[in-house]
């Protein structure tokens, strides 16, 4: 759980002086907003996290506007973290966290008693990329075990190719392991693998994970499922407001559009079901680049409340 402060400066940011600048604030977070986008797909949605303790009450309430059950936990000793967005004149974003109380969350917090079939988990890789807490890839291990043995699928947003750097892309890959379904963009895949071409980028994170869709931003999305030959989506050009949370609502469209013809997860293998052939991946990824184009129309991550998740 973050709250976002987003900084679009009315001109070049001059040093040692004042430049202007429209400031707002939002709530945001990668996964509370996939969970708000997760949300307008009309199945329940949980989720859960830490912020400081005075703002579970206004978090909480936010995502219950959104259609979520927020499960939130609160620390006397750490503010809820905060990231400054500094939106430049192509829309790109550079972006300054203080991540605060979300160095707590992890897999622990997750009540497995939510796993059954047909239901789904989804994290991001930012309660991996973690400078403190209790939490280790064995935690991360042992839900995506107890999630898969349930009947869950179980997919994540690696959610910063700067923090793969900083961390090592070889831990998030050991710590993700037996995940169903991976949704990283070209700069995420070609960090994770070392490969530079979207093909290439594809082929071999299949070789972790059963299903992976791979954002290409004005590129659309290349996605594959292991053994079956890729699809590739054109993106929907508009006009962008604001980015972030572009991969966020993708996901959730994506997932979201998967689920909607069935359970993804083979009940006896506990594998993706070859129910995920083409068209059920072209018609899922269809879902994700409406959602994110809808996204980036929009100033903050979260859907405005006259948003559906396709159209």
């Amino acid at each position: 759980m973050i709250d976002d402060v987003i900084v679009a400066p009315a001109g070049p940011i001059r040093p040692d002086t004042d430049t202007r600048a429209r400031i707002e604030r939002r709530s945001g977070g990668s996964a509370a907003n996939a969970a708000a986008w997760f949300a307008l797909s009309g199945r329940p949605v949980d989720f859960f996290g830490h912020v400081a303790m005075a703002d579970v009450g206004r978090h909480s309430e936010e995502l219950a506007v959104s259609g979520v059950r927020a499960h939130l936990t609160g620390s006397d000793e750490l503010p809820t973290g905060t990231i400054i967005v500094i939106l430049d004149d192509e829309r790109s974003r550079t972006m300054l966290t203080d991540t605060g109380a979300n160095v707590l969350t992890g897999p622990r917090d997750v009540d497995r008693a939510l796993f059954a079939p047909g239901s789904h988990l989804h994290f991001t890789g930012y309660s991996v990329f973690r400078e403190s807490g209790e939490s280790s890839a064995d935690d991360f291990l042992e839900v995506i075990r107890d999630a898969r043995s349930r009947g869950t699928s179980v997919s994540f947003n690696p959610g910063s190719a700067g923090f793969l750097v900083d961390h090592g892309p070889a831990a998030l890959l050991a710590a993700t392991r037996g995940a169903h379904l991976c949704i990283p963009n070209l700069d995420e895949g070609r960090v994770l693998t070392g490969a530079s071409e979207p093909g290439d980028v594809l082929a071999a994170l299949l070789e972790h994970y059963e299903l992976v869709a791979l954002t290409l931003g004005r590129g659309g999305v290349l996605a594959g499922v292991r053994g079956q030959d890729p699809v590739h989506v054109e993106a929907r050009l508009v006009d962008p407001v604001d980015t972030t949370g572009a991969g966020d609502s993708f996901s959730a469209a994506f997932v979201s559009e998967l689920l909607a013809s069935g359970p993804v997860v083979d009940r006896d293998s506990a594998s993706i079901s070859r129910a995920v052939d083409a068209d059920r991946l072209r018609s899922a990824a269809v879902a994700g680049t409406a959602a994110a184009a809808r996204a980036i129309t929009q100033l903050g991550a979260r859907p405005q409340p006259a948003h559906g998740l396709v159209s």
